[in-house]
């Protein structure tokens, strides 16, 4: 089941298991812009986070904010490894998807790593750019669906 969650429940997520080694620090809204550079205009728009839970445990989240582009944003999707290929990274995908047509944006984006690129695809996303290293993974690459 999916319900919204909040800032601290993602966050404790993030920084413990998707992205433990990383510098910069981890905020509710991302700067990044649709292939490539940031707006911090980014930073001010209410975010939705997502949470995927199995008997009320936290399985796994993902999060969403509307951009200045009229994009919406997914960011942070993980699923724990003992829940992975059940589609629960699919189903927080499509509610993200489901919260930028709510939101009235164009299109949703994100930039996920390589390894989850497969439950991004089943959810209807494009690949338009080049897998590239960024600062929590080595190969990231823009993608998209249109609303």
């Amino acid at each position: 089941m999916i319900k919204e969650i909040s800032f601290s429940e993602i966050f404790y997520v993030w920084n413990t298991y998707l992205w433990p080694n990383r510098n910069s620090p981890i905020e509710s809204n991302s700067a990044m812009v649709f292939l490539g550079g940031f707006e911090m205009r980014n930073m001010t728009t209410t975010p939705t986070f997502f949470g995927y839970f199995v008997n009320h445990q936290l399985v796994g989240v993902n999060s969403g904010h509307r951009c200045i582009d009229n994009g919406y944003r997914s960011r942070g999707v993980y699923v724990f490894p003992e829940y992975r290929k059940r589609q629960i990274g699919k189903q927080l995908l499509e509610a993200t998807i489901n919260q930028g047509r709510k939101e009235q944006c164009n299109f949703v984006w994100s930039f996920p790593r390589k390894t989850s690129w497969n439950t991004y695809k089943s959810a209807g996303f494009s690949l338009v750019g080049d897998w590239e290293k960024s600062e929590t993974s080595e190969a990231n690459a823009y993608c998209i669906i249109e609303l």
